[in-house]
């Protein structure tokens, strides 16, 4: 079992939040993308690259700890947030047979 999540909100931009999720519910890929901008950029790189193998449980702190130290144009920390954690939460709902 492998299964795929997008969540996406446009508050000034679109930010995305996808997610590949395997058997064992453990991120295979988890890509962020949008229409916003991210300074440094490869601070978004590096938690795509950490998030993967993570479980899902771990996925929120692993990321948002990146978040803190990008300055992001066009879309709110707390807006990414909230959409990792509704990607976050489909995919344990997924996971657990919901």
């Amino acid at each position: 079992m492998s299964y795929e999540v997008r969540v996406e909100v446009k508050e000034e931009k679109v930010f995305s939040v996808y997610l590949e999720v395997d058997s064992s519910c453990r991120v295979s890929r988890l890509v962020i993308s949008g229409d916003f901008f991210a300074f440094p950029p490869e601070l978004l790189d590096e938690a795509e690259s950490r998030a993967s193998g993570a479980t899902l449980e771990e996925v929120v702190e692993v990321v948002g700890g990146y978040l803190g130290r990008v300055v992001l144009v066009g879309v709110s920390r707390s807006r990414a947030l909230e959409v990792l954690r509704r990607a976050v939460e489909e995919g344990l709902r997924r996971c657990r047979g919901g």
